[in-house]
């Protein structure tokens, strides 16, 4: 008979938390962390609960940016009559057995703003917010934009929020939100499934097939604190050290901004469609370089960041699951990482230069992932930018299908937002049948939304090329889509432009057209064109008669050779005010000049 002996993960997780602490910090000690179980052991449950050390980096971050809705995860699911009458008692009765299931829901924050505990205290059913449209001239755009702008009070609200919105006679649509402290992507996953399970089994009269997981947000937040004690995390740190030594600074497209493009939140998202030809293109390369979807998808990302912005040093941001422990698949809360991925690149390379250094760095990335951000941005010490994302200001992620957005549009079509706003630009592409659907998510106050969908274009235009042609160097890839190189091609084949206007001949125009237009501002002097124009023509007479060729060599002034010429300045346009250096110049043709210089204004 076989004698059924405990796991290591098993064993490790019945010590207590002091004696888990104290043996991780001997394989600390002797270089040996990757030997720490993977696996939550559940928390004390008479000790209070603490914040994980992630959920303290956004307990900061709303304390610096109170009152912002930055923080906000969004989504809505639109329902139809033709599928049959909702009532919104079974999604508030489907919710409440969703929240009694995930203590993390029910959170409340409260203790100081330097020891924040949780509570989760049982508040009775889950309650939608009521709202209807039907008489007024809001739309479910606007109603949805402004329910997820609503910030949250993390000391005083409930952390999840829904409201039921009937927007005419046929048509409805739930709209939740919650703060990104008890929620990420993947709980997103989570909660939808649940959600979808419940929902059908209440208005079947069923029993849902659910149940409480084992592991609770609690019990990870209370192992996260235990790394942090035992000195896993500042382990961590030496990697990202090196890994992030002397960083770029902010991610920058100058140029670029159009503050007034993206409506109230100023938050615009740019779709475009992978085909499906390119995506198996990007499926068999992955293949053929022993790399994942991801690291091709994220690569092609950062080249068209170095493209679009000209820099060959780059940071970007990209989320890790962090769920590789046992059990943690099933959690809602904030345990998604956001980590920064370095980038060198030049126009010498490759993409297949690129895409095999970032696949041989990224085993290290993930053995790191675990580290909250936080400490990453700290230990890197960046050059930071008031409102904008420290490190990194770009993130890509890379989503596979989800089960539960088919589990929802069994009964409705579900819509996910970010509000944003705490990056630049995220990009985003989805498994989707046999192609991805890709969104740029911006902040419009930085980018117009005009020119995103251009790199949108260039994206779409790089993965077939480099899929076709992995080895080309990158300086020889053509970005432009055909329909955006056709017109500038043809330009090339218009008349001549014409040859760039003298600045002698361009005072005298301006002399004859706007006599009385301020041309020259030094010194408390101030001359308008037909004064300048007429200090010059007698200058130059007075010149002449001293022996001065307007064909020939010139005079010499004081250090220049007596066979030099003055020179006579090409110039494509009147002399902006703003420069406060105005040549005189006499406009009749002749070679002499005279110029003063002083920096512009």
């Amino acid at each position: 008979m076989t004698r059924n002996h405990p796991s290591m993960a098993d064993r490790f997780s019945a010590l207590s938390s002091e004696q888990r602490v104290r043996l991780m910090r001997r394989l600390v000690e002797a270089g040996r962390t990757q030997e720490i179980p993977r696996v939550v052991p559940p928390r004390d449950s008479a000790g209070a609960v603490p914040l994980s050390p992630a959920q303290r980096d956004l307990w900061v971050y709303e304390s610096l940016y109170p009152g912002t809705p930055a923080l906000n995860l969004c989504c809505a699911y639109h329902f139809d009559a033709a599928d049959g009458p909702v009532d919104p008692a079974h999604l508030e009765t489907a919710l409440t057995l969703v929240q009694s299931h995930h203590d993390i829901l029910r959170t409340r924050i409260s203790g100081t703003a330097d020891d924040p505990r949780v509570d989760f205290p049982d508040e009775g059913p889950f309650v939608l917010e009521r709202e209807d449209l039907r008489g007024t001239a809001t739309t479910i755009e606007q109603a949805f934009r402004a329910f997820r702008r609503r910030p949250f009070d993390l000391t005083a609200d409930r952390l999840i929020r829904g409201r039921f919105v009937r927007v005419d006679d046929t048509r409805t649509t739930l709209m939740l939100s919650l703060h990104h402290i008890i929620t990420d992507w993947w709980s997103f996953d989570v909660l939808q499934s649940e959600f979808a399970e419940a929902y059908r089994a209440v208005r079947e009269g069923t029993e849902p097939k659910l149940s409480r997981p084992a592991i609770q947000y609690a019990d990870f937040a209370a192992w996260q604190g235990e790394l942090e004690a035992a000195g896993v995390f500042d382990d961590r740190l030496a990697f990202w050290r090196r890994y992030l030594a002397d960083p770029p600074g902010p991610l920058t497209v100058p140029g670029h901004g159009d503050p007034e493009a993206g409506g109230d939140d100023g938050i615009v998202q740019i779709r475009f469609r992978v085909d499906a030809d390119t995506t198996r293109a990007v499926r068999a390369l992955a293949r053929e370089r022993g790399a994942s979807v991801y690291v091709v998808l994220m690569t092609a990302f950062a080249v068209l960041a170095h493209r679009v912005t000209g820099t060959d040093n780059l940071v970007l941001g990209t989320p890790v699951a962090n769920r590789s422990a046992k059990g943690l698949d099933q959690v809602i809360g904030y345990v998604m990482n956001a980590v920064p991925t370095r980038w060198r690149i030049t126009e010498g390379d490759s993409f297949a230069d690129v895409l095999a250094r970032f696949g041989a760095d990224f085993p290290a990335l993930m053995a790191g992932a675990d580290l909250p951000v936080g400490r990453i941005v700290s230990a890197a010490a960046p050059e930071r930018s008031a409102g904008r994302s420290p490190l990194f200001q770009w993130v890509f992620m890379h989503l596979t299908e989800q089960p539960s957005v088919s589990a929802v549009r069994e009964f409705a079509e579900p819509e996910r937002i970010h509000t944003g706003g705490e990056h630049d630009l995220v990009g985003v592409v989805r498994d989707s049948g046999d192609g991805m659907d890709g969104s740029f998510e911006i902040r419009t106050d930085l980018f117009a939304p005009a020119a995103v969908a251009r790199w949108a274009d260039n994206y779409l235009t790089l993965l077939r090329h480099v899929t076709a042609a992995p080895a080309a160097p990158l300086r020889d890839l053509d970005v432009l889509p055909g329909a955006e190189r056709r017109p500038l091609l043809a330009l090339a084949h218009g008349p001549a432009a014409p040859a760039p206007e003298s600045l002698p001949d361009m005072v005298a125009r301006h002399a004859a057209r706007t006599p009385d237009a301020p041309a020259l501002e030094a010194d408390g002097t101030h001359l308008t064109y037909a004064q300048l124009a007429d200090r010059v023509d007698r200058l130059a007479a007075h010149l002449v008669r001293h022996g001065a060729d307007p064909s020939g060599p010139s005079p010499s002034p004081s250090g220049v050779a007596p066979t030099s010429r003055w020179p006579r300045w090409p110039c494509t346009g009147p002399v902006p005010r703003t420069c406060r250096s105005t040549p005189t110049t006499r406009p009749s043709g002749s070679a002499v000049s005279s110029t003063t210089r002083r920096p512009c204004s």
